[in-house]
């Protein structure tokens, strides 16, 4: 049994699945999946703003409990959709729409401030789901003069849905312990839909205060086993020391290890402390690319074109120690090859390689001693987020 879960989930096979990246694309699937809809739609993500592109998606979901009857679950992090109107809540309820906030900052005499639910998962009638790195906002949706920030996510039909839709249900009851599951199940939940795909994928949570650690065990152990390359994406990339060794020995085996990140970031700390890391990532001779267009938010591994992780989690230890996050893990040769190609082209047409040559001749002591500052706090940040996350809490 891994340390830090309790139990391995297995991959299912049932399943078909279909790459989005934020845009259009993304919004559109996303409207499309919300109309189809039947009997329930859990949604639960971190950020739902109160913008054109929040109210665009707020439409389609009262539509479906308005006038289709469907019972929708809108579950958000109160810190992240902190900026929500009254009205727009109070819209969305006299829908029709169950409204809930997850971790109020203060409640039931506790602190809320590290643990936030950091996923981002939709789910329609169990049979098909949108999992991912994207929120709902102008940010991640493409505008006149705007590029919308990269991410990723997928669109998967079949047996995986069924996991996620308990999943969900399990949030949104606040149930922790097995003994209470049948309060989440329903009968139409046993029936898997048949699909003429047949994707490996595995439902992979992270929640370290419920002992859940399965996306941060998954991408080690993809690093680890890794034979000729990986290929991360990383919106927050700040690895703690046990990734960094794992990469190290990955390198030092010949695998080609390259990192696609954001040139500017809406964490300016964020950037600083990773370019802290630059050296000892150019000293082992990982490969180090800044996408320029925009933001980057989304977090994807690939290794060895053969399995791929996307999610909400990233490589740091916020995503691995205080925040929920969800991923899916996917064994297929075609989508991971799909997904490495997709990638390889970004890289090739929207991003600078920083070699060691360039960051020597560009760093300063200056800038040295501002990384090493910010690595320090957003460590420091990590470290009281996970202090203030293990306290005593109720959800909502």
């Amino acid at each position: 049994m891994s340390q830090g879960t309790k139990k391995k989930e297995r991959y299912t096979s049932n399943n078909s699945v279909h790459l989005l990246q934020s845009g259009e694309r993304f919004f559109s699937a996303l409207e499309l999946l919300i109309r189809e809809a039947k009997e329930e739609i859990h949604f639960q993500t971190y950020i739902l703003a109160d913008d054109e592109t929040g109210q665009r998606i707020a439409n389609a979901l009262m539509e479906a409990a308005r006038h289709r009857n469907v019972k929708v679950y809108l579950l958000v992090d109160a810190y992240g959709s902190q900026q929500l109107s009254t009205a727009f809540i109070r819209e969305l309820e006299d829908s029709g729409i169950e409204f809930r906030k997850y971790g109020q900052f203060y409640s039931h005499g506790n602190l809320h401030i590290g643990r936030r639910l950091h996923r981002k998962v939709v789910v329609a009638d169990g049979h098909v789901s949108i999992v991912g790195g994207i929120n709902i906002s102008n940010n991640y949706n493409d505008r006149p003069g705007f590029k919308a920030w990269l991410d990723f996510a997928v669109l998967i039909k079949g047996s995986a849905s069924i996991r996620l839709q308990l999943i969900c249900r399990q949030r949104w009851l606040n149930i922790r312990f097995k003994r209470f599951s049948k309060r989440i199940l329903k009968p139409h939940l046993a029936t898997v839909h048949h699909q003429s795909a047949n994707t490996l994928v595995r439902v992979s949570q992270n929640d370290f205060i419920r002992r859940k650690n399965e996306v941060a065990i998954a991408y080690r152990q993809a690093i680890r086993q890794s034979m000729h390359s990986l290929l991360i994406v990383g919106g927050y990339f700040l690895p703690g020391g046990q990734v960094r060794r794992l990469l190290r020995e990955a390198s030092k085996r010949n695998v080609e290890v390259s990192i696609l990140v954001p040139e500017n970031s809406d964490v300016r700390p964020a950037i600083y402390a990773r370019q802290y890391l630059y050296d000892w990532l150019l000293r082992n001779k990982i490969r180090i690319y800044e996408y320029l267009p925009s933001n980057v938010h989304g977090k994807m591994l690939i290794a060895d074109s053969k399995f791929v992780s996307i999610g909400s989690y990233d490589l740091n230890n916020l995503s691995t120690y205080s925040n929920i996050e969800l991923n899916l893990d996917i064994r297929d040769d075609s989508f991971s090859l799909k997904c490495e190609n997709l990638i390889n082209e970004i890289i090739k047409n929207d991003c600078k390689l920083i070699t060691k040559e360039d960051f020597e001749r560009q760093i300063t002591w200056l800038h040295r001693l501002r990384n090493w500052f910010s690595y320090r706090f957003v460590k420091t940040f990590f470290v009281l987020a996970l202090w203030f996350a293990n306290k005593k809490e109720r959800d909502y």
